[in-house]
């Protein structure tokens, strides 16, 4: 009988044994691997830079104007072609001096033109937006060199001829051809490239090279 119950006890002991949990996993030893992250997510920030700037402020003249929306036309279009503009805002106004087609500010801080609106070409915007460009030292001080720069910007801005700048006869009327207009910038952008290698004299090869190619 006492030998049951002891054999009883040591089966209830060893039952309990079984029950319990075992010891907790242990990893081998050695160095550890490092954790891969995952990225945080940012909220996304607004930067908000206050309002854009206007690219025209209008002169009294100008508002009143009933050729505000063609004048503003022109030169938009002809802005296009300065990026060099961007982010400025450009005082526009009519030129009233008779015999002035245009005039341009050659004040970096008051950057503004002046044209007439009866009388008005792209080429004439053109040459008073690279007097802007004069008035930051990104191109050379002069009316010839004001011209062959706005010449070399696209032919497409060259509806009319060049007042400063030497040309043949045949290249004096009031409205430039297509061929006309192409041949005219392509001279002028030779002339800027011999002016960019070294060549003081790029304005007299440019008058020449025209005088050659519309004799």
């Amino acid at each position: 009988m006492i030998g049951l119950i002891r054999t009883l006890r040591r089966a209830a002991r060893f039952a309990r044994e079984l029950a319990l949990p075992g010891p907790p996993h242990r990893a081998p030893s050695g160095p550890r691997r490092p954790r891969r992250r995952r990225p945080a997510v940012l909220e996304q920030l607004a930067m908000d830079l206050g309002p854009e700037r206007p690219r025209w402020r209008l002169s009294r003249l100008v508002e009143r104007s009933p050729h505000r929306a063609r004048v503003l036309e022109h030169v938009e279009y002809a802005r296009r072609f300065f990026p060099e503009l961007d982010g400025l805002t450009i005082r526009l106004g009519f030129a009233q001096k008779p015999g002035v087609l245009g005039w341009g500010s050659l004040d970096p801080e008051q950057p503004g033109i002046w044209v007439r609106p009866r009388r008005l070409h792209l080429f004439t915007v053109a040459h008073e937006l690279t007097h802007l460009l004069q008035a930051r030292e990104l191109v050379p001080r002069g009316e010839r060199a004001c011209d062959l720069h706005a010449l070399a910007r696209s032919p497409l801005l060259i509806d009319t001829p060049p007042s400063y700048l030497a040309l043949p006869r045949s290249l004096r009327r009031a409205r430039m051809s297509e061929a006309q207009a192409h041949a005219l910038c392509a001279l002028a952008r030779e002339a800027l490239a011999a002016r960019e290698a070294g060549d003081r004299r790029y304005l007299q090869r440019f008058e020449h090279a025209v005088a050659e190619r519309f004799a």
